[in-house]
């Protein structure tokens, strides 16, 4: 049956998202003033953008609590400094998928796999990237899209990048609600999948994402030697077996190296692939 939330959502939860979207416009239109005008108190605020001086003021109070909103000495309001660490995460992103766009479409026209490069955001993988195949184009992640860490190529490779003391805190969680009956779900084989990411160099998943689909995965450097991303190359499993493995594999290895050395960072030595 269709989801008719339009037509049968109860009247309370409609005036909920309603109050909560008009809260967020409010909260859009706070941070557009101060961006204009420096730093103002909240009457001036109000006045600009047209609101009620008391809830003004307790949106305010609020945005300071949470870090959006800092207080000067003179009791006015200014942009606050959480603010600009949010702005240096996504710059530091889209440097990344600058980095990162030529390169990784010269990777999808030469293998004609969906390519992806993935960052960690807490206990997932989020998608910065993304290049449909050529013939099969893999949806299971879109762009601006999740997965859990222990799932797929590019989550699992940046799982593996992970601290001990991270790695620990996240398999406290298993076992995993199973994708398919291929995905890993306990904390014994992930721990197992992660030694082995770190010792071989790369994530291969064999459908624990979505049946039929495999994908291969390597990590980017950055010039600290920490692990800032993933790249990966999903389709049909029957794509992944045999020596197609090494041949892939030395691909995505080159141009996850070229993307490492463009950040200042390298790629440690490759073990030689195996063709199972």
């Amino acid at each position: 049956m269709a989801n008719r939330l339009s037509q049968d959502e109860h009247p309370t939860a409609q005036r909920e998202r309603k109050n909560g979207i008009l809260v967020l416009g409010k909260v859009k239109a706070i941070l557009d003033a101060l961006g204009d005008v420096g730093q103002a108190g909240p009457s001036e605020i109000a006045a600009r953008i047209g609101a009620n001086k008391s809830t003004t003021f307790r949106l305010m109070d609020s945005m300071e609590r949470n870090g959006l909103l800092d207080r000067t000495r003179s009791g006015s309001y200014a942009l606050g400094l959480r603010l600009m660490e949010l702005g240096a995460i996504v710059e530091s992103r889209l440097d990344l998928r600058n980095v990162a766009e030529h390169d990784l479409g010269e990777l999808n026209a030469a293998i004609g796999l969906t390519v992806f490069m993935t960052v960690r955001h807490g206990d997932n993988a989020t998608c910065i990237l993304r290049i449909p195949g050529a013939h099969l184009d893999v949806t299971e992640l879109l762009l601006g899209g999740v997965l859990p860490l222990h799932l797929g190529a590019g989550p699992r490779v940046l799982l593996a990048a992970m601290t001990d003391a991270d790695l620990a805190a996240y398999l406290r969680q298993a076992p995993f609600k199973p994708r398919t009956p291929h995905t890993l779900t306990t904390s014994a084989q992930l721990r197992a999948d992660v030694g082995l990411t770190r010792a071989q160099g790369y994530a291969l998943s064999m459908e624990d994402a979505t049946l039929g689909v495999a994908a291969l995965g390597f990590p980017i450097y950055d010039s600290s030697g920490a692990v800032v991303a993933a790249v990966s190359a999903a389709g049909l499993r029957h794509e992944f077996e045999g020596g197609r493995v090494a041949a892939l594999a030395d691909r995505l290895r080159a141009s996850a190296a070229r993307i490492s050395a463009a950040l200042g960072g390298r790629i440690p030595e490759l073990p030689e692939t195996r063709a199972d």
